[in-house]
């Protein structure tokens, strides 16, 4: 979000500091996810019927927007092969239902392409999705396990192949200055002149004013709003989401389908061009949520890791024994939820031969709700209230979604100009 907008702002002439408290941006969920650019099948069980649409308009003009900022086009994107959506036997929702939802998605894909002239990742298409046959179902999937499955033309990027673009393109561009390794501790909303930005830096506490900030945090989001004197009404939900990632070379012809399963706490597989896979067991990739307002002091728990006291000691004095420990805790963790997604999906079998040589990988989530998805009623099934909200020269961007960050950014600049230009 932060690298789409300091790009859009600066080929509009403006002059942009673009701040990180990494060594480099993109480091956080933005790399660590799925990429999944999301068309709405997914949001089967939103009650507004909405979400799907919003999410059609981040995805058409994805890679669009990408290519103006960048001069990337949709190839450099390594987007993976179509998803297909299986119904596990004990989904929220039942075929026809889905169904249903899955047509509704599909029309009104093609109803916004027709009338915006974006094209899903540059491509065209008639159809976007439809029901798999019984013969079709039953060579990627467990019978025994699943109703039914779904094919769809809705891909994921590679998230490292954006981040890449994305830094390199920041790091060429004159009218943006990154500013690495420093921490945002608060905003003051001063009366008159601009906006003041109290950051910390090589252990100095610094105030640098500006005449527009942006907020395009997501862990610490919240907490910076509250700086600013801006209490956005819950309830929120920030939640850690492990990504496995499985090299698995000359396995791309193979029948392993990029897939997710509907409607539940089930999880995805996506199968990158590169030979790479993406894998999440969602009961077991999602480690840990909270309630709380503070989103980094989750990511910070995490990262620290959580072990015994006992093994904490020997770890202190035994660097080796704690990466021992790491590893093995790690390699269960991708151990069993490869073999978990593999009951649905037999083919994935293959790729339990590559558990010591796959990584993880993981960032914080937020979204508004207060119980996860396998709660039918959660707010985590909608994506509706996300976006830029401006304060006077202080914005805030809920991205939302990764599929919605450029055309968020594009739209937070209008914003900004705005406020700029008084």
């Amino acid at each position: 979000m932060g690298c789409c907008l300091a790009l859009e702002m600066a080929q509009r002439g403006y002059s942009v500091d673009l701040i990180d408290l990494a060594t480099e941006p993109m480091n956080g969920a933005s790399l660590n996810n799925e990429g999944k650019l999301h068309l709405g099948f997914v949001y089967a069980n939103d009650p507004t019927k909405e979400t799907h649409r919003l999410m059609q308009q981040g995805a058409l003009a994805f890679a669009g927007i990408i290519r103006k900022l960048t001069g990337a086009g949709p190839e450099a994107l390594m987007s993976s092969q179509p998803f297909h959506y299986f119904v596990p036997l004990d989904s929220r929702l039942d075929m026809a239902t889905l169904e249903e939802h899955f047509q509704a998605v599909d029309e009104s894909t093609q109803d916004l392409a027709r009338s915006t002239g974006d094209r899903y990742l540059g491509l065209e298409f008639d159809r976007y999705s439809r029901r798999n046959s019984a013969r079709e179902h039953e060579r990627l999937f467990s019978p025994g396990l699943t109703q039914g499955s779904f094919s769809t033309q809705e891909r994921s990027v590679s998230p490292i192949a954006v981040a890449k673009i994305l830094r390199r393109t920041v790091k060429a561009c004159q009218n943006i200055r990154f500013i690495a390794n420093t921490n945002v501790q608060a905003v003051d909303r001063v009366a008159q002149d601009g906006i003041d930005l109290v950051v910390t830096s090589n252990g100095a506490t610094q105030t640098w004013r500006y005449s527009c900030v942006v907020n395009c945090l997501w862990d610490d989001k919240l907490r910076i709003d509250c700086t600013a004197g801006v209490d956005e009404p819950g309830p929120w939900l920030h939640r850690y989401k492990v990504v496995i990632h499985v090299p698995m070379p000359g396995v791309f012809d193979s029948d392993i389908p990029s897939a997710s399963g509907v409607h539940g706490p089930y999880g995805d597989v996506v199968k990158f061009t590169d030979d790479l896979f993406s894998v999440s067991w969602y009961p077991r990739c999602m480690v840990e949520q909270s309630t709380q307002l503070d989103g980094r002091k989750l990511h910070d728990s995490i990262h620290k890791g959580l072990l015994p006291c006992t093994i904490k000691m020997l770890s202190s004095c035994l660097p080796a024994f704690s990466r021992q420990v790491i590893n093995i805790s790690h390699r269960r963790l991708i151990r069993d939820s490869l073999r978990e997604l593999a009951r649905y999906i037999p083919s994935m079998d293959r790729l339990m031969s590559a558990v010591d040589t796959s990584r993880l990988s993981g960032g914080v989530i937020l979204a508004k709700g207060s119980s996860d998805i396998d709660d039918p009623h959660s707010l985590l099934h909608q994506r509706l209230d996300i976006g830029p909200a401006g304060y006077g020269p202080y914005i805030t961007v809920n991205t939302g979604k990764y599929t919605m960050a450029p055309l968020f950014a594009v739209q937070t600049a209008d914003m900004v100009a705005e406020v700029v230009n008084e």
